[in-house]
């Protein structure tokens, strides 16, 4: 028997990326993405936005060294951050549009779902819940 109670995650606080370019960052979180810009910190070096719900879902930092940007896919890391568009795959279709017109390109698509790569190359997938047939 343990002498404490269990941990319980209740949910995620946030995902915090490390970026190049905070103007183009925040180009594609907010006018792309949509999440609104709630604040930033460290005297600008830092920009945060909330999907709604949380002071912020992503925070972005810009980053104090080169790096070796996103890793090749399968080996340990971060593989992507999903966000839920919507509840129809009608709805799922109008997002793709709206990011090809923004000159992303769509990749890893399944019935519900798709991805794009932010400014540094990290996944971001896009994904809707919808039942068979919708």
């Amino acid at each position: 028997m343990d002498a404490f109670p269990r941990l319980t995650i209740r949910e995620l606080g946030h995902v915090a990326f490390f970026v190049r370019d905070l103007d183009a960052t925040r180009r594609f979180y907010h006018e792309v993405l949509g999440l609104a810009e709630t604040g930033t910190g460290k005297g600008g070096r830092i920009v945060f936005f909330s999907a709604g719900v949380h002071h912020h879902d992503v925070s972005c930092e810009l980053a104090r060294a080169d790096g070796p940007g996103p890793q090749p896919k399968g080996v340990p890391g971060l593989y992507h951050v999903a966000f839920a568009v919507g509840a129809s795959r009608e709805e799922l279709a109008g997002a793709r549009r709206w990011v090809e017109s923004h000159g992303l390109v769509p990749f890893g698509e399944t019935p519900t779902s798709f991805s794009v790569r932010d400014p540094d190359g990290h996944e971001i997938e896009l994904y809707v819940d919808a039942p068979a047939g919708r």
